[in-house]
C-alpha cells in the first residue's frame, strides 16, 4: 500500500521536485537545505518507480508509474518527450544524475514538453 500511494503522484512528484530546482535565473535563490530536501525526495521517488532496481528508468517503468499514478495520457509520444528530455547521454534510460540535471536545466520546459 505504502508503495501505491508514493507511486500514484509519481510523475507530479518528480515533476514537482525538480521544479524547486530551477535556476536562479527564473526565480530566487532557494535556502539550500530546501533544495537538499527536495533532491532526497526526488530520490525516493527515483527508487520507487526503479521496479527492477537497477539505478536507472527505462521507459516501460514510466510507463508503468504513471499508469499507476491515474494517468489518463500514457502515450508513447508522452513516455518519449520524457525521455528525450531526462536521457542527457541517448542509451534509452534515465539515471538518477540525469533526472537531478534535468531539475536544474528546466522542469517548465519538461511541462511544456509532455502536455
Amino acid at each position: 500500500m505504502k508503495l501505491l500511494i508514493a507511486s500514484q503522484s509519481l510523475v507530479l512528484a518528480l515533476v514537482m521536485a525538480l521544479a524547486a530546482c530551477t535556476p536562479a535565473a527564473q526565480k530566487p535563490q532557494p535556502d539550500p537545505i530546501a533544495v537538499e530536501r527536495k533532491m532526497l525526495k526526488l530520490q525516493e521517488n527515483f527508487n520507487v518507480i526503479d521496479s527492477n532496481k537497477n539505478d536507472t528508468l527505462s521507459p516501460a517503468e514510466i510507463k508503468q508509474a504513471m499508469i499507476r499514478s491515474g494517468s489518463t495520457d500514457v502515450s508513447d509520444e508522452r513516455i518519449d518527450r520524457i525521455m528525450k528530455f531526462y536521457d542527457f547521454n541517448r542509451d534509452g534510460k534515465i539515471h538518477l544524475r540525469e533526472a537531478q540535471s534535468g531539475a536544474v536545466s528546466g522542469p517548465a520546459e519538461l511541462i511544456k514538453q509532455i502536455q
